[in-house]
């Protein structure tokens, strides 16, 4: 899909959330690197690994031109930051809230105006399916319906936590919190109308999507209640 069609989509909802490979965005950093990076740009310098850094110097470029892409600007008008809680942050050009995730292989950045956005993305076979740690993230009645799923295989069983781990860190990064937040309160249900959208009883207006990219990765996003 390319950029036309991200600001057509933005245009006609009001957000865009892209993906893209670290290996295509996170090549050796241009001469503005420093200024794209801006607070991560030490961060970027301490890290060893290059894989890591082309995934810090690849999301925030691939957020960039999002950005611009969704508000019609030039992407070297972007300026990204952070707010105190580490959370990105837009500060040109006004209007919209940016989130950011990354994983091996794997970059998502999504822009949505006039709302909060966050997004995740997990390989669809981390192993979540481990004794005592579904305990730890998922809300009683989704313990209680990964029992009743007994009969799926166990690949089947963890791909669903999964998911259910990627919505809900979408909703909880919108926050800016993250993990700090006990996912175990949280309970993504599935819409009523059968158009891939989720929905938190205890977080009314807030919908949460996730879908599966390039064959390997689960992408969450979740969009909160117009009005920001």
């Amino acid at each position: 899909m390319g950029w036309r069609a991200v600001r057509e989509a933005a245009r006609r909802h009001g957000y865009a959330v892209c993906h893209g490979r670290p290996v295509d965005w996170g090549r050796q950093p241009g001469p503005g690197a420093r200024e794209l990076l801006g607070p991560d740009w030490s961060r970027y310098c301490a890290a060893r690994d290059p894989l890591v850094r082309a995934r810090l110097l690849g999301s925030r470029l691939l957020l960039r031109h999002t950005v611009a892409a969704v508000a019609g600007a030039e992407p070297d008008r972007v300026v990204l930051g952070r707010d105190g809680r580490g959370r990105p942050v837009l500060h040109e050009p006004p209007g919209l809230d940016v989130a950011i995730s990354h994983t091996a292989g794997m970059l998502v950045v999504g822009a949505a105006r006039g709302r909060l956005i966050g997004v995740d993305v997990e390989a669809s076979d981390r192993p979540l399916l481990t004794p005592g740690l579904a305990e730890r993230f998922c809300h009683p009645r989704e313990l209680v319906e990964l029992v009743e799923l007994s009969g799926l295989s166990v690949a089947e069983r963890n791909q669903r936590l999964v998911r259910l781990w990627t919505l809900k860190e979408a909703y909880t990064k919108a926050h800016g919190v993250g993990l700090a937040r006990d996912f175990a309160r949280l309970r993504p249900r599935p819409g009523p109308h059968g158009d891939g959208w989720w929905s938190l009883e205890a977080a009314p207006g807030w919908r949460l999507r996730c879908d599966r990219v390039a064959g390997q990765f689960l992408v969450a996003g979740a969009l909160g209640p117009d009005g920001l």
